[in-house]
């Protein structure tokens, strides 16, 4: 049981810490503010002042915010304004889920489940959901040579199956667009191991190849994000103090439905003076990546990344206006990507569903299973409650 007195004494004990981090950060945010309006009409000769690994590079010219105008009176003229931007729309997306290997049961076996959904808008509902799992085996985990009950080696490769997802709904539609609950910049993968890092890698390239090539754009969506791209540009522009400062702090004051302009991404998140930032890994896309900020809902802005190219087809403002209208349906979050999340996300009680299928596969092929002590005298008193 967490110990909650423990942990309150704790917060009064570090009150000035966490204050203080909250005052600094209120004090970057207005530094940066001021500064930020400097780049009210983007002059992409700015970019010939910035170096390699400036967070950020200015993309799209003109105003920084694009204003959202339309202001409705009730729910009913929000979801005609909804209908007016998807009718006949093809809009796609891709989550998974997943159940790693589990110490408790000793053969190393987990479980990837992922969902595409696939969404005309249409009146006559051309609307398509399918699933597909897959089991990884001690074998596969010895070949990637990591560890069979950790994680990452998982994650890698339900990221791939997503990643897989979105190619098939990429090329068996036209004119679609694609979204994916989740960055297309994978910073998290530099403090990976080479061979888990390499599978991230190889999905990404590929799901990029595939978007490049139909001409159907792939859209990462990241609700909760922490990048400092642009706070990291405009250090490089207008000398402001370095900063771990977040971009979405600077937008936390635009209004519902208003966007930032787009940006190229050029992050710096190299560890190391010789080390590779992420993008770098990115063969002929590492300065083809594009992000905007939007805001969709009560808290801070939402991070919208696309291949580079969108932009130069002119797809910018319709992404924006199928966030948006996403958005609407569910309420701060793209609808879309909720139903892929509820069709592909594995319950706690399928968990345990899975592990008696185990069992009893084990038991009806004679394989010897040893499940922990500990485990088993849990599940006893689970049951006993």
């Amino acid at each position: 049981m967490l110990d909650l007195k423990n942990i309150s004494l704790q917060f009064d004990e570090k009150l000035s810490a966490i204050k203080s981090y909250e005052v600094e950060r209120s004090e970057l945010t207005k530094e940066y503010r001021t500064e930020l309006d400097k780049l009210n009409m983007i002059n992409l000769e700015l970019n010939k002042h910035l170096p390699s690994y400036s967070g950020a590079k200015l993309l799209e010219p003109g105003r920084l915010i694009h204003t959202f105008l339309l202001n409705w009176k009730n729910r009913n003229e929000a979801m005609e304004w909804v209908d007016s931007v998807l009718n006949g729309v093809p809009v796609g997306a891709v989550d998974g889920s997943q159940i790693y290997s589990d110490k408790n049961y000793e053969i190393p076996l987990a479980v990837i489940q992922i969902s595409r959904i696939f969404n005309r808008h249409t009146e006559n509902m051309d609307y398509k959901q399918e699933t597909d799992a897959m089991v990884i085996t001690p074998d596969e985990f010895e070949k990637a040579s990591v560890y069979s009950f950790g994680s990452e080696y998982v994650d890698a490769r339900r990221f791939s199956m997503e990643c897989d997802g979105i190619v098939r709904l990429i090329n068996e539609y036209r004119s679609i667009f694609v979204l994916l609950d989740g960055a297309l910049i994978l910073s998290h993968i530099n403090v990976l191991n080479k061979n888990t890092r390499e599978i991230y890698v190889k999905a990404i390239m590929k799901l990029l190849e595939a978007s490049e090539k139909t001409k159907n754009p792939v859209i990462g969506f990241i609700d909760t994000t922490m990048p400092g791209d642009i706070t990291l540009m405009m250090h490089f522009l207008f000398g402001l103090r370095k900063s771990k400062l977040s971009d979405t702090h600077l937008f936390s004051n635009m209004s519902w439905g208003e966007r930032t302009a787009a940006f190229f991404c050029d992050r710096d998140d190299r560890r190391g003076d010789e080390a590779k930032s992420v993008l770098d890994n990115y063969g002929r896309f590492r300065n083809e990546l594009a992000f905007f900020y939007v805001r969709t809902g009560r808290g801070l802005p939402a991070r919208v990344e696309f291949p580079a190219w969108v932009q130069k087809e002119g797809m910018v403002d319709k992404i924006a206006d199928i966030i948006r209208a996403q958005c609407i349906i569910r309420s701060d979050y793209p609808d879309i990507l909720m139903r892929a999340h509820d069709a592909a996300v594995i319950r706690t009680n399928e968990h345990d569903l899975f592990y008696g299928m185990l069992e009893n596969f084990c038991k009806v092929h004679g394989i010897k299973i040893h499940r922990s002590a500990k485990d088993f005298h849990k599940n006893i008193q689970n049951k006993l409650k």
